[in-house]
């Protein structure tokens, strides 16, 4: 096998330039690569999953659903929470998978991925409603003829949250759903909370809002109410929006969502999670209180203590690589999901090196996620269990020519565990603050852990 330790020499993929290889007398060689200029990889063609070639077709309609919505949709396993706004890549080999699903694309296009417990053994409960938007034309052609077709591709984005009315919690392992089935779902709410502060306002003072005088004014606003001011920035959507445009503005990633609700998916989406952490964000009904959640998850990373913020592999806890590396590959963000021709689903994360892995088998540019690139399978060189991929370019003039796609269910943050219990006392703090400012009780169950 060979050794993957990345070292420092290695190019970070936000350099431009100095990657170029030299040969020895640096004539020929130089002249060559003096005419090819180097070029950054286009991360809008990841997001456009064209390594599933360009038979898909889009479909037609869509379904618009309210909170409370209630119905019978086809639903199937999935090995993590995927959250609101996230594209979702599938290939179904299965022929009874296929023709469920044909099926649905014929109706409403909507389908259910099932999201486990922070043990991943069992069901959780949860899961995300995704739309279908584009399908194979072998498929869809398919759907129309007596006979099914065996295997369908296509691409959904995940659209709502939802709650199994008829699956019973902590009691039926998660394999149960490894093929379609159908379920009675709810569709869960999505609060949206304005400014607490609002009614306190002078609306004459609105206009110097904006300024250096917003924090003086909040004060004034917060001295006629029975709370400090402290107690409101807990829940300041622009305090919490900067705080998460900051973080991730060091990946490269400046395309934050404005609105609450889509801020507060993203944000859960590219942060990188326990599963337990992940699981407790999905459950969250309130965005704001999402949105606190996820503040106080990067807070418990402190600037100074960042080089030490690392990636394990989940099997033997061997350190694979640091938080500082992360990057985007992806216009959708630093983490995007990818099916593979077994028609399994990955949710990667894109790392600039990795420490700690060997390669297995030849490289190989087959159905590679980001075109240009040939991939190898990466391996923990402690315990040898698969924790992703590394991925080289095909030329020389592509920047960058060597990064990782980590599977996020082979990797978790240091230190996950302990994160998960914090996070739980945190958020039954949060609910009764919120529920303190909205003169309202707190929500049954608040006393309980995370759902």
């Amino acid at each position: 096998m060979e050794d993957n330790v990345s070292s420092d020499s290695e190019e970070r993929p936000n350099e431009r330039g100095g990657g170029a290889e030299r040969t020895g007398d640096g004539s020929a060689d130089n002249d060559e690569e003096s005419e090819e200029e180097e070029q950054q990889f286009d991360i809008s063609l990841a997001a456009s999953h064209s390594y599933m070639g360009n038979s898909l077709v889009q479909v037609s309609g869509r379904s618009v659903l309210e909170a409370g919505w209630r119905g019978r949709v086809p639903v199937v396993a999935h090995h993590g929470a995927v959250f609101p706004g996230e594209t979702v890549p599938m290939l179904l080999t299965n022929a009874h998978d296929a023709a469920i699903i044909m099926r649905a694309i014929q109706g409403d296009k909507l389908f259910g991925l099932l999201c486990p417990d922070e043990s991943g053994a069992l069901v959780s409960g949860y899961g995300v409603l995704c739309e279908v938007f584009e399908v194979s034309a072998r498929g869809e052609a398919a759907g129309a003829r007596p006979d099914p077709p065996r295997t369908v591709s296509f691409k959904a984005r995940a659209t709502h949250r939802f709650r199994c009315l008829d699956v019973p919690k902590h009691s039926v392992p998660i394999h149960v759903y490894s093929r379609m089935g159908p379920a009675e779902v709810v569709v869960l709410p999505e609060v949206r909370r304005g400014d607490p502060l609002r009614p306190a306002r002078l609306a004459s003072l609105d206009a110097l809002r904006c300024g250096a005088g917003r924090g003086r004014l909040r004060a004034m606003d917060a001295a006629v109410t029975p709370w400090p001011r402290f107690v409101y920035d807990i829940f300041d959507y622009r305090r919490m929006r900067q705080i998460i445009k900051d973080y991730f503005k060091t990946m490269s990633l400046e395309n934050v969502p404005e609105e609450a609700v889509s801020l507060s998916f993203w944000a859960a989406s590219n942060l990188a999670l326990s599963a337990r952490d992940r699981l407790a964000l999905f459950a969250a009904d309130d965005a704001l209180l999402r949105l606190h959640m996820a503040v106080r998850l990067i807070a418990r990373v402190p600037t100074l203590c960042l080089q030490k913020s690392v990636l394990c592999c989940s099997s033997c806890a061997a350190e694979i690589a640091r938080r500082e590396d992360i990057f985007a590959m992806s216009s959708e963000g630093v983490h995007s999901n990818y099916t593979n021709l077994g028609g399994y689903m990955h949710d990667i994360v894109t790392v600039a090196r990795a420490s700690n892995t060997e390669l297995s088998g030849a490289p190989s540019t087959e159905f590679s996620w980001f075109p240009g690139y040939a991939w190898t399978i990466a391996l923990c060189a402690a315990c040898m269990a698969h924790v992703g991929w590394r991925f080289d370019a095909q030329r020389r003039s592509l920047r960058p020519q060597r990064f990782y796609g980590l599977c996020r269910n082979y990797v978790q943050p240091r230190g996950a565990g302990a994160g998960g219990r914090a996070l739980a006392a945190e958020l039954r703090a949060a609910r009764h603050a919120l529920s303190a400012l909205g003169r309202a009780p707190p929500a049954a169950g608040d006393d309980d852990d995370e759902r």
